[in-house]
């Protein structure tokens, strides 16, 4: 066996690990990346910069996360490889969206769309509708979320793409968690559970499941089993090693406490969740721990504790300045019409759509 071959055998199935939410740590994954090198074969070294990429997000470097799929797009590029520049792009965007970068995400998954129009690249075009879905989240527009989200499943049904269709389906039963529409939330997360029982394996996607369930739950009062579901999700991303599930799932389970007026449980898990989060880039989350830290001290009348997450919560705030509440300019929002206008008519162009 030469050495691209043993390269090969070697970095197949960290690839195919990374792309379903379980990298290795990074370094494992730059010692594959300086083999490539050696090697001297451009794709593979830009399979191991996207899959390097996969492994800084995992562990919440979104930073240098986003540069790895920003240097794999580029050799992809270089190399004349267009599904992967796709591929490594609508990384990029991902991490910029994790990093509260929305515009950035939005202005890379534009990118993303019009080359895999080009190259009529249907999965691609639903993933980057995922993408975009995702940004309507983080905007609080969840109706349409849930449009680009059902229509990135209208594309990949059609396809056979089981995957894809799992990850759609996730997403279809977060956004009708967040409009209340519990019985059609349920309904998406059991289909999406299925595919992972038997075709898809994501141990992510694995963790989110009882994740929104468990947030359904919560939402109708059943307190005793969201607090099942969110702990069992909770376990399942710390055993995946994942930081921003481990995080998100400890916040949830913490509502879920004080909605049960549990309050030392609820502050253990939101002290675990800032733990997870400092240094993580997690911003967004980070906040909104401190402001339910500081709640938390006041209704217990330990005010010098609530004025201590004050305090951090301002150091944050001054230190990063986030937007979180930014809204699309003008521009944006024609741009991002546009997104949804090409996809449909790439979709029918592609026979996806009627």
């Amino acid at each position: 066996m030469n050495d691209r071959h043993a390269l090969l055998a070697d970095l197949e199935p960290v690839a195919i690990a990374a792309e379903n939410g379980s990298p290795p740590p990074p370094p494992e994954v730059e010692a594959l990346l300086a083999r490539a090198r050696t090697v001297g074969d451009a794709r593979l070294e830009a399979l191991a910069m996207v899959t390097l990429g996969h492994a800084w997000q995992h562990v919440g470097r979104l930073r240098t996360a986003q540069q790895a799929f920003r240097d794999a797009a580029a050799r992809f590029h270089d190399h004349g490889h267009t599904r992967g520049q796709i591929e490594a792009l609508i990384e990029l965007g991902r991490a910029r969206y994790a990093a509260g970068e929305i515009a950035a995400a939005l202005d890379t998954w534009s990118q993303c769309l019009a080359l895999a129009h080009d190259n009529g690249d249907g999965d691609h075009c639903a993933r980057v509708c995922l993408g975009v879905g995702q940004a309507c989240v983080a905007l609080g527009d969840h109706a349409g979320a849930l449009r680009y989200h059902e229509l990135a499943l209208s594309l990949a049904r059609p396809l056979g793409h089981d995957r894809l269709t799992c990850e759609a389906l996730i997403n279809v039963g977060g956004d009708a968690y967040r409009l209340q529409q519990g019985e059609r939330a349920l309904t998406a997360l059991a289909e999406a559970d299925a595919l992972l029982q038997t075709k898809v394996a994501n141990r992510v996607w694995a963790a989110e499941v009882p994740y929104y369930r468990g947030l359904v739950w919560l939402a109708n009062g059943d307190v005793d089993a969201a607090c099942g579901a969110l702990d069992a999700a909770r376990r399942a991303h710390a055993a995946n090693h994942s930081v921003w599930g481990e995080a998100h799932a400890y916040y949830a389970l913490a509502q879920a406490h004080e909605a049960a007026g549990q309050t030392e449980p609820a502050e253990s898990c939101y002290l675990a969740a800032r733990a997870l989060v400092r240094g993580a880039g997690l911003i967004a989350l980070h906040q909104q721990l401190l402001r339910r830290l500081a709640a938390l001290a006041r209704s217990g009348g330990d005010m010098p504790a609530a004025l201590g997450w004050l305090r951090e919560l301002d150091t944050l705030d001054t230190a990063t300045m986030p937007d979180t509440s930014a809204r699309w300019n003008r521009g944006q929002l024609a741009r991002l019409v546009a997104l949804e206008t090409r996809s449909r008519i790439g979709a029918v162009r592609l026979g996806l759509l009627p």
